[in-house]
């Protein structure tokens, strides 16, 4: 350890036990920690646990003078004129707030984890120890701790102020961290990192302070809300569901026929019949008896003859990891969880079990350097999968592993310790991020694609199917997973947006 103590910081209680299990494996120390205290190493260092931001935003009338602050209190919305737009040359941070004090007089009193951080802090510079940011390593995380050490008094980017950034919550790879050396909180990386999270945070008040009060002067309504995200996202979702409301369902009929080879052909069209009679502006058949007269001329004899034969071999390579977004998403699918319920058995999974990596991220790559621990996971993954797991190919290098990809955080992915005790949520949602891990390490999957198009009189019919040539992935995933529709793509004879409700499809066979 350096001679000088440190405070290291980390943006939350979570984050600091992992921290203090990382920094004694690299040094040979124990650790004690009392309940909203620091942690405290047996080297003298302290581990400094946040709650995410303890600064917030002041309110709007902070930023103006007392009389039109008084306006804004009072909504006078007809002189919000002579005030807006408000554009502070900075924003204003007090510390959060817990609940109202009854003692206070009403008043609240602040935040008890922003009194520890002030008093650890400003103990550390009085005693000139160095103090090290290991928040989160995305923008937000860095902004947490340096807008907090600015508000003690402390300047982020002075020259004991240093920066360790690890993605992984596990002992091992943060005592390796730790051990290659720290970097500067000031250096360009890491200060461009908060410079654009505060960027971001002016934008977001400004627009939301501004917008919100004009709408509030629009419709004499001191209710009214708008922000830079909020505002489109609302937009969207309310134009969407106008669009489900307004849709008219249309009933139309699709001839099917099967051939003396059990080959099954499905009415794709009659070229120039839209608008015709029996048919809509599409080109789709709406008369049931239209649709009958097909299937009953062509198996009366009618001839046909075929027009076009194709066989077209596809490959596709195994799905990316997950990144949280799309790992709820699949959870909910296959596992019937809530977006909610998907989120907290991924949060147990990476706090409580350690057995997933850092779950905040929409990235769904990976370093290659995460490469040469495949065979350790993979040998660790075989006790849940004993087929699939062994089955993998760990030279097998994925479109996965991308340096250029990555983002602050890399896809989730399994740390290799097995999750003991977890609920069948938590079972589930890990069984998931391992099968997609192990899936990296299987070949394309391969198939053939099958197509006969043919006219019977001035109607044509298409045929598809498709054959199997080699699994790859799948064998782990699964059929389900494929990144294309299928066959449910090909054999579509009309484009339909899935998110809308569906038109009324009768197929009349013969």
């Amino acid at each position: 350890m350096a001679s000088k103590n440190r405070v290291w910081i980390a943006e939350k209680p979570s984050a600091a036990k992992d921290l203090a299990a990382g920094i004694c494996l690299a040094f040979g120390l124990t650790s004690r920690s009392e309940r909203g205290q620091c942690i405290d190493l047996s080297s003298g260092d302290k581990i400094l646990p946040l709650a995410g931001h303890l600064l917030q935003t002041v309110k709007p009338g902070e930023y103006l003078s007392p009389e039109h602050a008084q306006l804004e209190r009072s909504y006078a919305f007809d002189r919000y004129s002579e005030f807006l737009p408000v554009l502070p040359p900075r924003l204003i941070k007090e510390p959060r707030s817990d609940v109202k004090d009854p003692k206070a007089k009403g008043k609240a009193k602040p935040f008890a984890p922003y009194l520890l951080a002030e008093k650890t802090l400003k103990e550390a510079k009085a005693k000139g120890w160095d103090i090290v940011n290991a928040g989160d390593t995305d923008r937000e995380g860095q902004l947490i701790v340096d807008e907090l050490l600015r508000h003690v008094g402390i300047d982020p980017y002075g020259p004991n102020i240093y920066r360790f950034g690890l993605a992984s919550n596990l002992p091992q790879d943060i005592a390796d961290a730790i051990q290659a050396g720290l970097e500067k909180n000031g250096d360009p990386r890491w200060r461009l990192r908060g410079d654009a999270a505060a960027t971001r945070e002016f934008l977001d008040f400004a627009w939301g302070m501004n917008l919100s009060m004009v709408g509030q002067v629009q419709h004499k309504n001191p209710r009214i809300s708008a922000g830079r995200v909020q505002t489109p996202v609302l937009a969207m979702v309310g134009s969407r569901c106008q669009e489900i409301e307004n849709f008219k369902p249309v009933r139309y009929f699709v001839p099917v026929i099967t051939l003396k080879d059990g080959t099954v052909m499905r009415w794709n069209k009659r070229p120039g019949s839209e608008g015709l009679p029996g048919f809509d502006l599409q080109g789709r058949i709406v008369d049931e008896s239209l649709a009958q007269q097909i299937v009953q001329r062509i198996a009366a004899g009618l001839p046909g003859r075929c027009t076009a034969a194709k066989v077209t071999q596809h490959s596709e390579k195994a799905p990316l990891p997950f990144s949280l977004s799309s790992l709820q998403a699949t959870a909910a699918k296959e596992l019937g969880l809530t977006l909610e319920e998907a989120g907290e058995a991924a949060k147990n999974l990476y706090q409580k079990h350690k057995a997933i990596s850092y779950i905040g991220t929409d990235c769904k790559f990976l370093p290659t350097s995460m490469h040469a621990e495949a065979p350790t996971l993979l040998r660790a993954l075989a006790q849940i999968f004993p087929k699939q797991a062994p089955g993998a190919d760990s030279s097998l290098v994925s479109a996965a592993f991308n340096d250029s990809k990555l983002d602050e955080h890399y896809a989730i992915v399994p740390t290799g310790q097995m999750p003991q005790g977890a609920s069948s949520d938590e079972m589930g949602v890990f069984r998931l991020v391992a099968r997609r891990f192990i899936s990296q390490f299987y070949p394309d999957y391969v198939f053939r694609r099958h197509k006969i198009e043919a006219e019977f009189g001035t109607d044509q019919f298409v045929a598809h199917a498709r054959q199997d040539v080699r699994l790859g992935w799948k064998e782990v995933e699964g059929q389900e997973q494929s990144d294309s529709h299928g066959e449910a793509e090909v054999e579509a004879d009309v484009e339909r947006d899935k998110d809308l409700p569906e038109d009324d499809v009768k197929e009349i066979s013969g």
